[in-house]
């Protein structure tokens, strides 16, 4: 289920910007409707509940907040302007830029397998985005700028996952999955009101409509799609990221790219030339050798984790290794 609303999110994302070229809008929409989804379900099930806005509560989730927003609104940018394939081909760099963040930033070590699984990687990418680089730079600049934001929100939500796992359930801070999406993303719609504004609200009401190429019923429809793929999208994410160790997460987070790469191919009827299906072939088997470095580390030092839980790179908090 992750998989396939994953790739309908995309994808209905890509046929919305196809005819409706306002990703802030589009941004601005997923984030409403993830928070109406988050609420409609607590009150539908009666679980939990939505808990009371604190200043701990709000003062945790804005920097969480604050990479999702920024992260799809250049995600939003980069669909506009290339294909949905060639936007995931790109996001499979983010096991390079997780490495090179631990590696400078935390100053975590890694075995020479996981940097020789990263050449194919970087070779790949390369060789799938040569054929759109000269006319697609943009597109290209905000797919590689959505993957960076991304790995570091990722980081940071399995480091406050771990933190809010740690809390008593009497305290009235602690965030469950629910809780945590949808504060996080009514906090990011609440950032995004003044940019929404400035860009695309003012060409609404001052601008000449451009003519739509579809039905305004048929739009609707695909922002109603969109926004509860996307809704499904994050909270399978958030579960999966949750019950499951990062080496797990990670591989599921592979074959989920794989999958929503070829649903694009298959959705747009895109030709794809032999350059790019080297390409993303190299990609794949980058990303395989990835994983599989990855695994021989984890069995390897698990016991170096025990005394790692003060830093970011642990067996439970992120996809980093110690060495």
């Amino acid at each position: 289920m992750w998989y396939l609303s994953s790739s309908l999110s995309s994808n209905t994302g890509k046929q919305i910007m196809n005819h409706f070229r306002y990703p802030v809008t589009l941004t601005f929409a997923q984030f409403f409707f993830v928070a109406c989804w988050c609420a409609s379900i607590e009150l539908l099930f009666q679980s939990t509940g939505i808990k009371k806005p604190t200043k701990v509560i709000i003062k945790t989730i804005i920097p969480l907040s604050l990479f999702m927003t920024v992260g799809h609104i250049f995600s939003s940018v980069a669909i506009s302007r290339i294909p949905v394939s060639l936007v995931h081909t790109i996001k499979a760099l983010a096991p390079l830029f997780t490495v090179l963040f631990y590696r400078f930033v935390f100053k975590v070590h890694y075995s020479s397998k996981v940097y020789t699984a990263l050449i194919p990687l970087i070779i790949g990418v390369i060789l799938a985005c040569s054929f759109t680089f000269s006319n697609s730079i943009i597109g290209l600049a905000f797919a590689l700028g959505s993957c960076l934001i991304f790995v570091m929100q990722n980081i940071f939500s399995k480091k406050l996952l771990f933190k809010e796992s740690k809390m008593g359930e009497s305290n009235p801070n602690k965030l469950d999955k629910m809780n945590m999406l949808f504060y996080s993303s009514s906090v990011a719609f609440s950032l995004m009101i003044p940019l929404w504004i400035y860009s695309d609200a003012t060409r609404f009401l001052f601008d000449e409509a451009t003519p739509l190429s579809i039905t305004k019923t048929r739009l609707t429809v695909y922002f109603l799609l969109n926004g509860t793929t996307h809704f499904a999208q994050n909270w399978f994410a958030f579960t999966t990221l949750a019950m499951s160790s990062p080496v797990t997460y990670s591989i599921a987070s592979l074959v989920k790219r794989i999958f929503v790469i070829v649903m694009s191919i298959i959705w747009f009827g895109q030709q794809v030339s032999s350059t790019q299906t080297m390409g993303i072939s190299l990609t794949f088997a980058g990303l395989w050798l990835y994983q599989k470095a990855k695994r021989e580390i984890d069995q390897g030092e698990a016991k170096a984790c025990e005394t790692s839980l003060e830093v970011l790179p642990t067996s439970k908090e992120t996809e980093g290794k110690l060495y």
